[in-house]
């Protein structure tokens, strides 16, 4: 019997020449308007226009104006770089990007490590863990400026603190009339205010590592701080990296600790970058000025950002 091979049984079998298959362009051509297609668009359309209303279009003005004679009540007249030439020699600036570097280098490494300790103490099997998982989140979902109002009666020279420090045969200190101790009580609040979001995200990288690593580093004979650092470590720096990032950029953007307990004193020894160019725009009514420290922030940032960017492949593992 003879064979027939296979594409001239199909060509037999058909009344004509195969038509080609259906390319997914085209059949995206000949989708009629309102179809499934348009249906995602919907959905995205909304949040699209409040990233534009709210970020990307205010970021735009505040670029332009960085480079104008700008006031609240109107009237804009550019100058150019002027703004920027004026940056340079402005000490209360120069000041406040010194006082926000060493709150970044203070805060950024302690809620790190104080977010990593209580993910892992809360790793060991001790009673309520949930239950302290959630009152260490309650400061983070709490409001700010309340907080903030809290802790500043809590360490006036009268305050709760002082007298606490009373009974035991200690002096009051000077918590918001000394610079050192006034920047020490903001970052110590920042700290006590955020480093449960951090906590509870380190905890879910820790509790994605598998028993059998752990079991298997035991049998080795690896102790505890050996596998901290040869096991802990590299599978949760994915998670280390997510928050130190998140972390850098709150802590650049620090404003309403600043604002509410000390007001930027005492001697602008608390005077973030916020909160100055939240006094240069509101209160001085340097808009234009105002945006200029504003483009430096965000340059600020975006180098940070991207050198942590870039640093990851050093010590971030994905696998």
């Amino acid at each position: 019997m003879r064979s027939v091979r296979p594409d001239r049984a199909v060509e037999a079998v058909s009344d004509g020449p195969v038509a080609p298959p259906d390319r997914p362009r085209d059949r995206l051509r000949r989708r009629p308007l309102g179809g499934p297609g348009w249906v995602g668009w919907a959905f995205v359309l909304p949040g699209l226009i409040g990233l534009a209303v709210f970020i990307v279009i205010p970021q735009v003005a505040s670029l332009v104006l960085g480079f104008a004679d700008s006031t609240l009540l109107g009237g804009t007249q550019f100058t150019g770089t002027q703004n920027y030439v004026r940056l340079l020699h402005d000490t209360q600036f120069l000041n406040s990007v010194r006082v926000t570097a060493i709150f970044v280098l203070v805060y950024v490494p302690a809620n790190i490590a104080i977010s990593m300790a209580m993910a892992m103490w809360l790793k060991t099997r001790i009673a309520g863990r949930n239950w302290l998982r959630v009152i260490f989140l309650i400061p983070a979902l709490s409001p700010l400026v309340a907080n903030a109002a809290v802790f500043r009666l809590l360490f006036q020279k009268d305050g709760a603190v002082n007298q606490a420090l009373a009974t035991i045969g200690l002096g009051p200190i000077p918590w918001l009339s000394d610079g050192d101790w006034a920047l020490a009580v903001v970052i110590g609040v920042s700290l006590w205010q955020s480093f449960g979001y951090n906590m509870i995200v380190l905890g879910a990288g820790i509790d994605s590592i598998s028993p059998d690593v752990i079991a298997a580093s035991r049998i080795d004979g690896a102790g505890r701080f050996r596998r901290l650092v040869s096991i802990t470590l590299p599978l949760v720096s994915p998670a280390l990296f997510f928050t130190t990032v998140l972390t850098v950029i709150g802590a650049w953007q620090t404003f309403a600790q600043a604002y509410v307990i000390t007001g930027g004193g005492p001697g602008n020894s608390t005077m973030t970058i916020m909160l100055y160019l939240y006094q240069t725009a509101f209160t001085n009514n340097e808009l234009g000025y105002a945006s200029a420290i504003a483009t430096v922030l965000f340059v600020i940032i975006a180098i940070f950002t991207l050198f942590q960017l870039w640093g990851q492949r050093r010590w971030v593992h994905y696998d």
